[in-house]
């Protein structure tokens, strides 16, 4: 049973790193056989398809973003003093960070014109969703307040909140190479940033 999850988070690892190199659409499901060391047999044994593989790691982002979620509201101290938003932040991007490829897949996937509601789309809905309410209370307690208009909040954690996190995962090296600065460079200089925008619009 063991082996048996082992090789189905194996042959996950690997068609993650074959979509994000290869594009979804581009990469073969030989090519995550050979390169998992199984047969091609297997993996559809695990899988019934290449989408369903695709969708696996999109719903396995989507279950991790919203424990990360719930986690955070619960760990950090008081944001509206101190360090604890610079905390918070940190966790938002070493989250994008470990997650990189498999949110560069999702965003390359949400863009095509014949794109479903995509986990991009999730990861901005779960701001508002009824079922995480108390990750905004465990958030007002800490000092960060939020629209009482739902679409109004909706617009503001997806565009002003979100992007910059998905926009980071996506041009971090090139950002860095570009303008000869390093990660952490980068890392202080989007926090400033983020504080004078999306922060300022959470703050009484």
């Amino acid at each position: 049973m063991r082996d048996s999850a082992e090789t189905k988070a194996r042959i996950l690892r690997t068609a993650e790193k074959i979509f994000s190199e290869e594009g979804f659409d581009g990469a073969r499901v030989d090519d995550i056989a050979k390169e998992a060391g199984v047969n091609k047999a297997l993996i559809y044994y695990y899988f019934k398809s290449k989408n369903e593989i695709l969708e696996t790691l999109l719903a396995n982002l989507f279950a991790e973003a919203k424990n990360m979620l719930v986690q955070s509201a619960g760990s950090i101290p008081d944001i509206s003093s101190g360090d604890g938003y610079r905390k918070l932040f940190d966790i938002y991007i070493d989250f994008i960070i470990k997650n990189r490829k498999i949110i560069k897949i999702a965003i390359a996937e949400s863009v095509k014109d014949n794109a479903r509601p995509s986990v991009v789309m999730e990861l901005g809905k779960i701001i508002i969703n009824a079922e995480v309410e108390y990750i905004r209370k465990g958030y007002n307690a800490k000092g960060i307040k939020f629209p009482e208009n739902k679409h109004e909040l909706l617009v503001l954690e997806f565009f002003s909140g979100l992007m910059p996190f998905l926009a980071y995962a996506l041009y971090k090296e090139q950002w860095e190479s570009l303008y000869n600065v390093s990660e952490e460079e980068l890392r202080e200089t989007l926090y400033r940033v983020y504080v004078k925008t999306h922060l300022a619009a959470h703050l009484p």
